[in-house]
Order: C-alpha cells, then structure tokens, then sequence
C-alpha cells in the first residue's frame, strides 16, 4: 500500500509511472493511497522495486501487507510420510 504525500499535486502523473512498469499491478486508489501488487523474479528485484517506488514523486511512505514466495516445484507424490485413512 502506498501512501502519498497530501501536499503533491500531481498524483496522476505518478500512477502513470506506477501503471506503465510492468512488474506491477495497480489496484485501488484514492487521493491518499494506493494498492499494488509487486510480482518479480527475485528478492533483489524486490528490493529494486520497492526502492524506485518509494523514490517516486508523492510517495510519502509503502507499507508491506503480504510477501508470499511461489515454488514452481511440484509436490512430490513418493513422500514417505504416513496418511491417515
């Protein structure tokens, strides 16, 4: 969630920038906040990321709500734990 500074008038031009960088989704905004949703490959370009917002015109502050990290790997059917019947 971003925050923007009450005194910056010129919060569509930074939902622009937000919009047009495609490792990220824009969702609900108001005059005060912003959702978005922060997809990259790595912790690293997270970290880029989360820098380049927060260094954008307006962003008074960016708060974490959720981090989740996605394993392509499939489970593995010949586990050896028992199931219960």
């Amino acid at each position: 969630m971003i925050t923007f500074d009450q005194t910056f008038d010129h919060i569509d031009e930074t939902l622009s920038r937000l919009r047009a960088e495609p490792a990220i989704e824009v969702g609900a905004c108001d005059r005060q906040q912003c959702a978005i949703v922060v997809d990259t490959p790595s912790q690293a370009d997270d970290k880029k990321i989360y820098q380049w917002v927060q260094d954008l015109p307006g962003v008074a502050g960016i708060q974490v709500a959720f981090v989740g990290f996605d394993d392509d790997a499939t489970p593995d059917s010949s586990s050896t734990t028992d199931s219960v019947d």
